[in-house]
């Protein structure tokens, strides 16, 4: 089909979905089932369904859709098989995989809903910066239009106006509404109205409020006499205050074409201040370095040299004592980008085996379930190799049940070479394109069936652990497992000791182990002596911040040759996270966190892995790869120093906290992490503006290391009485930050971006001796 019957197909299938259809929609919590009827918009932005009591809250941005699934693929279907597969699908929403599961009347019209819905997420991705402004102060006045009239008079523009945390003087506003109610007003039913705004003047009188000074006097000074760039003037502006001098005339002229609104302006090949604002509200004026979006980093080098996103408890939806496990958990992680995955396993019913947190209270779920989503969304986000950590707690029966299960689902995907006597580094990320790497114990060559290997049980971990009913719970099973191994047998105490601490090993699943298998670590010496470059071992948050801390150097020597696993400490019951730089400090590739907790922590974990693509692999500075060259994080030396210098300027429309009526306080701390102690400053607080606050506050900081820091920038509403609200953060490698004026784009503590909510800065960094 050519792209514009194509086209043609999908707007046909648009006008279907802006028409409505009832489904039956279906929720795992409820056994009961509903009829509603789903639509999208006009503009193909919003899917909505009605009847609903939840209001605005039954309507969601297709550009928050993630992924349109077909069939019984989600825990609420998989829990409830009894409706036709054919026309069944699910809408995956959001950064928490929120889905609204679906029971068309016939396969006709699911699959007309799966592919309307797919074409509207493509339209969604492909609007400009112009359209999407307009869409989300559409937004607004539609929530503000109760009787849905299609006006709005000026007591209910100020009043939202509020809700979108502006504080604004009533007689200026009042002066700007009348400017915008340039025509009469047409209501929804055809009756003529004054002193009202329809959508379209509402747009006008929004752009009028939210002129932006700070950035005219950027314009300003770059514009000469006139109120436009030409080519040359934008070309020095991107030479002398963003610092990018291989910008040539030609660029800009396509950024003119691409950004100018106005159509003589156009002709003439110049720049008005309005489309100088929608070109700073692009990539180009946005913090992050575009160019990092794509994957820029050499992927030939030994997988030993790369930094590795990678999950623990992968299978975790919450805490680690009671909480409930899920694949839907292993998609999120994949389609974050995450190439490491954690499966603890264990025999399961029916010689079926089954994942959870061993030796707690935690839900399970099959081995089999995550091996098939495994293989459907491992290279969704990234091309490059995922690990398969197995924690292998089975039987040799359900071992090779394990097995089977693998070769049978992921087939040719397993990476299954044979390590070769003349190798000694791994191969490549991009050697290793499309493979899945399982991670385990291995058996020696000269075993010819199932064999013992030790026994490292990460879920075993009880020390620390505060909650009594779940230590005892701990203990007891791990003691009914070692004692039905010895049942009727005359041994020591000591022997079961010894004993315990050895697993039989499946020589099929031994075999599936290649460039990653577990062995325990000793020491340093030890492991520069006698490990292989395909081995590998794990380390508890305590040991590897030890080592980082005591022996940097060497641990940095030992991670250019293994690959390094952490992981956080057992007491962590509540699935907390530890802080991850100082073990990348140390040159660990797998620094394992868990991605279900959100906060600090995994917000450092995100923003470093926003580089390269998002593909998961990062590669490690030179001086944690060159043979010859040692670094030791707790005296980095003063070659790896510069200065950062920053000026918060301003901020544009952060929401208040979530429950708030009052218009907020705001204030930003940026805090540098990375090597040696963090570093922090902050703004004065600006009172009664969510709005357009202004600061102007210039902050510097001393980097040890820019290639293994981050910059995180948190605002918060400022609270005399009680803690500080939390409005939203963004954290960026250090060197993926483009220089000059950009804009910082403000995500929730979920990772959900709260656009427009943004920061306006000012960035330059130089070297210093």
């Amino acid at each position: 089909m050519s792209a514009e019957n194509q086209k043609s197909s999908g707007e046909q299938l648009l006008l279907r979905l802006q028409r409505g259809t009832p489904f039956i929609k279906v929720k795992e919590e409820q056994r009961k089932t509903h009829e509603r009827t789903f639509c999208v918009n006009k503009e193909a932005t919003m899917l909505s369904y009605r009847p609903s009591k939840k209001g605005w809250k039954a309507r969601y941005m297709v550009e928050d859709i993630k992924e349109v699934r077909v069939g019984h693929e989600t825990d609420t279907f998989k829990a409830r098989h009894t409706f036709p597969k054919e026309t069944c699908f699910s809408v995956i929403i959001g950064v928490n995989n929120k889905s609204l599961n679906l029971v068309a009347r016939s396969a006709e019209e699911a699959k007309a809903w799966v592919e309307g819905l797919k074409y509207a997420m493509a339209h969604s991705k492909a609007i400009d910066i112009h359209k999407q402004q307009q869409i989300w102060i559409r937004d607004y006045f539609l929530k503000a239009d109760t009787n849905k009239d299609g006006t709005l008079d000026f007591d209910e523009c100020f009043k939202l106006l509020n809700k979108m945390n502006m504080k604004i003087d009533r007689s200026h506003a009042k002066k700007l509404f009348k400017e915008a109610d340039a025509r009469k007003s047409e209501t929804a039913s055809g009756k003529i109205v004054e002193n009202r705004l329809d959508i379209d003047e509402f747009v006008e009188f929004y752009r009028k409020i939210t002129d932006r000074t700070e950035l005219k006097e950027v314009f300003n000074k770059y514009s000469g006499d006139d109120d436009y760039w030409t080519a040359a003037e934008f070309m020095k502006f991107m030479h002398e205050s963003q610092k990018r001098v291989d910008v040539k005339e030609e660029w800009c002229l396509s950024v003119i074409d691409k950004y100018e609104q106005k159509e003589l302006c156009k002709q003439k090949r110049i720049l008005s201040y309005d489309g100088f604002v929608l070109f700073m509200l692009g990539p180009n004026g946005l913090l992050f370095n575009p160019f990092h979006n794509t994957i820029y980093q050499d992927m030939t080098q030994p997988l030993t040299h790369y930094f590795i996103a990678s999950s623990h408890n992968t299978y975790l939806m919450h805490d680690q004592l009671r909480g409930p496990s899920s694949t839907e958990a292993y998609i999120k992680c994949l389609q974050k980008g995450c190439r490491c995955v954690e499966l603890d396993v264990w025999d399961g019913p029916d010689n079926d085996p089954v994942v959870y947190h061993g030796h707690t209270l935690t839900s399970k779920i099959l081995f089999r379930d995550i091996i098939e989503v495994v293989n459907k969304y491992a290279f969704v986000a990234s091309e490059y190799p995922v690990i398969l950590s197995l924690e292998n707690h089975c039987s040799v029966p359900q071992q090779q049940v394990m097995a089977d299960i693998m070769q049978q689902i992921l087939g040719d995907k397993i990476y299954k070479e044979p390590v070769k006597t003349e190798d000694t580094i791994p191969p490549s990320p991009t050697d290793l394109k499309g493979k899945i790497l399982i991670k385990g114990k291995k058996l020696k060559v000269e075993d010819e069936g199932d064999g013992d290997v030790s026994d490292e049980d990460e879920a075993a971990d009880i020390e620390n652990i505060e909650d009594e009913e779940v230590r005892k719970q701990m203990e007891s099973s791990k003691k009914k497992k070692f004692l039905s191994i010895f049942s009727g047998r005359n041994v020591s105490s000591a022997a079961i000791q010894h004993e315990s601490k050895k697993l039989k090993l499946a020589k099929d699943l031994s075999l599936l182990v290649t460039l990653c298998k577990s062995v325990h670590f000793h020491n340093f010496k030890e492991s520069a002596q006698k490990y292989k470059f395909y081995e590998m071992s794990s380390f508890g948050e305590s040991k590897a911040v030890e080592l980082a801390k005591s022996h940097g150097e060497q641990y940095n020597e030992h991670n250019k040759k293994f690959l390094s696993r952490t992981y956080p400490a057992g007491w962590r019951t509540n699935s907390s996270n530890y802080n991850p730089c100082s073990l990348w400090n140390a040159g660990c590739a797998i620094v394992a966190l868990n991605y279900q907790t959100h906060g600090e922590e995994m917000d450092l974990y995100l923003g470093k892995f926003k580089q390269n693509g998002n593909c998961g692999y990062i590669l490690k500075p030179v001086f944690m790869r060159k043979e010859g060259v040692t670094f030791d994080p707790e005296k980095p030396g003063d070659q790896y120093k510069s200065k950062l210098k920053i000026k918060i300027i301003s901020g544009q429309q952060l929401p208040k906290p979530k429950g708030s009526k009052e218009i907020i306080d705001p204030f930003v701390k940026v805090t540098l992490h990375g090597v040696f102690q963090e570093q922090e400053d902050k703004t004065e607080v600006v009172e009664n503006n969510g709005f357009n606050p202004h600061w102007n506050h210039e902050m510097e900081f001393d980097v040890k290391v820019p290639e293994l820091s981050l910059l995180r920038f948190t605002v918060y509403d400022y609270d005399m009485s009680t803690k500080n609200d939390f409005i939203g953060q963004y954290t960026i490698p250090v060197t993926s930050m483009q220089l000059g004026y950009h804009h910082v784009h403000l995500v929730s503590k979920k990772g959900v971006s709260l656009s427009p909510a943004s920061i306006f800065v000012h960035i330059m960094m130089s070297a210093t001796s």
